[in-house]
């Protein structure tokens, strides 16, 4: 009898046992890093987008189709793919599928009035701005002796955005000086109102003022009254910008990336966020030209045009 009550303890404690192992297996062995799926629409084979590809791989760690927006007939054709999301990289990817309802959508290096357009809550994404408080505090930094800002934009465009830049521009102690621009040849106008009124000009990325002609506009300006203009891309400063803080495509794939494991997890309703990395970059020729001395502990960190 002993020896039976003893064959039956051992046989429980190697059942126990192998419970314990298994348990200790689920929970020390990681979710598949290929548990769901997403379709990526990339709207151009250009070097930004794919940086934004290359960050949403690293950062969503999930299985990723790409498409062209050419290979998407419509939210059906994407359907019978099953995918876990569907995520766009770029304007002309947007537009193929932001009328879909039966997915989560993200979005990523859209330009803002596209995205304004789209605000239902299985559209989520990653603004191609930059916080208006992160624009803000670069300028004072930049620009310590400034105390007016001036602005266009177009509120169709860029609104909620100049509403944001407004808040934090008083809480910094800053005066916006903005006013609205609905027509491309209003510019000129506002220019010349804004004469002795502002000590630097801030361009932000809205499609009514970053035009090939109005940049000139505010070039010309810039010039002519030693009036420096802070912008969002580099390209502005190899113009003649004094300085430019720019998105980081490759984290906002990533920022995109982690929008799309949010929502896999079972997290419900629209993500939106500012893009949060920038490169700040300086042209010294032109700040020197407008007598502006730039900070040699800034000048040592940032990208700096000749």
């Amino acid at each position: 009898m002993y020896a039976h009550r003893q064959n039956i303890h051992s046989h429980a404690l190697v059942f126990l046992f192998a419970i314990g192992a298994f348990v200790s297996i689920l929970t020390t062995v990681p979710i598949s890093a290929h548990a769901f799926n997403v379709i990526v629409v990339k709207s151009a084979e250009l070097k930004p987008y794919q940086d934004a590809v290359r960050g949403f791989k690293d950062a969503c760690n999930c299985d990723v189709r790409e498409l062209k927006p050419d290979e998407v007939v419509g939210g059906d054709d994407i359907l019978q793919k099953s995918p876990a999301a569907v995520v766009a990289i770029g304007t002309s990817g947007f537009k193929k599928v932001r009328a879909m309802r039966d997915l989560p959508v993200v979005y990523t290096m859209v330009m803002p009035a596209e995205v304004a357009l789209s605000l239902r809550p299985n559209i989520s994404g990653v603004s191609m701005d930059i916080s208006p408080e992160t624009y803000v505090a670069t300028m004072k930094e930049v620009f310590p002796g400034a105390r007016r800002v001036g602005l266009l934009y177009d509120p169709r465009h860029t609104a909620a955005f100049v509403e944001e830049a407004a808040k934090a521009a008083r809480a910094a102690g800053l005066e916006l000086v903005d006013k609205q621009v609905r027509d491309p040849r209003e510019i000129p106008g506002l220019l010349d109102k804004m004469q002795g009124a502002i000590d630097v000009l801030w361009m932000v990325p809205d499609a009514t003022i970053a035009t090939a002609e109005t940049v000139d506009y505010l070039l010309h300006f810039s010039f002519q009254h030693s009036v420096p203009i802070f912008s969002f891309s580099r390209k502005y400063v190899e113009m003649g910008a004094v300085a430019a803080l720019d998105v980081d495509p490759y984290d906002m794939g990533a920022q995109a990336g982690e929008i799309v494991k949010k929502l896999a997890e079972g997290e419900t309703g629209a993500i939106r966020v500012w893009a949060r990395a920038s490169h700040l970059t300086i042209n010294r020729k032109v700040a020197a030209k407008m007598g502006l001395k730039i900070k040699d502990e800034i000048a040592k960190k940032v990208e700096n045009v000749e």
